[in-house]
């Protein structure tokens, strides 16, 4: 599959899966996880923000809410969503809070235009990850932080089975990374990584047959590492999630 059929299937998904009440939101919406990953930004004030791959904007909004001095941009190819959140946004007076949408592959901005990119559960859907890091890079002013929160196959699975699980919606899943392999990539970039923590994240997936179709086939310490249950004719299932502070030298 090459990379703009991946972006289509995901533009197709995303505002499928994001235009639904309160759909992502009891997937990924995690109080505690948000909490945690502004203590660590501690973004200071006049700062310029982007949410790389916003959604819904579940970091963008409270970080334009935190701080009114700071201008924060998030991006994504989700049309229609991110027309919901410019109506939300302006609701609720937000004025520091814009919401642009780009082709999946070329910031749309200059050289050198941000403090902090800040990423959440995105990365995983984008089609060249090379090309991305270039990017993220280069709009990233020098000394500027880049967050990134991703989940991360479990240590025992080392045929990817999550990958293929992950793929069984057809919304443009593409990989996730281990820990190493983001801290590498980001290397080769220019970043250096300065903190990091685990975390997790345990949702009900709508991926049931086409899951019953392989469980006999996969290891049981595998299935059992990701605490796989069908519960209610859904599949329920908990990934590991890194997350990584990475400073642009």
């Amino acid at each position: 599959m090459n990379k703009h059929t991946i972006i289509q299937k995901a533009r197709a998904g995303f505002d499928e899966d994001f235009l639904k009440k309160n759909y992502m939101e009891e997937r990924t919406g995690d109080v505690e996880h948000l909490l945690k990953i502004l203590s660590h930004l501690n973004i200071t004030s006049h700062s310029r923000i982007l949410d790389l791959g916003t959604g819904s904007g579940f970091l963008a909004f409270p970080i334009a809410q935190a701080d009114p001095e700071n201008t924060v941009t998030g991006l994504d190819i989700a049309v229609r969503t991110l027309a919901q959140n410019r109506e939300k946004a302006s609701m609720m007076g937000l004025t520091n809070l814009n919401f642009m949408d780009y082709d999946g592959i070329n910031f749309p901005f200059e050289d050198n235009t941000f403090n902090y990119v800040v990423t959440r559960y995105a990365l995983h859907h984008f089609p060249d990850i090379e090309k991305s890091f270039i990017e993220i890079s280069r709009v990233l002013k020098t000394g500027g932080i880049l967050f990134i929160s991703d989940p991360t196959p479990n240590g025992i699975d080392d045929i990817r089975f999550v990958d293929t699980f992950m793929q069984m919606k057809d919304d443009g899943h593409v990989k996730f990374y281990l820990k190493s392999e983001f801290t590498e990539l980001a290397g080769k970039h220019g970043f250096q990584l300065i903190a990091s923590f685990d975390s997790e994240i345990r949702f009900p997936s709508d991926r049931t047959e086409k899951y019953l179709q392989i469980a006999d086939s996969i290891d049981e310490t595998i299935i059992e590492s990701y605490d796989l249950e069908v519960n209610q004719g859904q599949v329920f299932i908990t990934e590991q999630v890194v997350n990584l502070m990475f400073k642009k030298l």
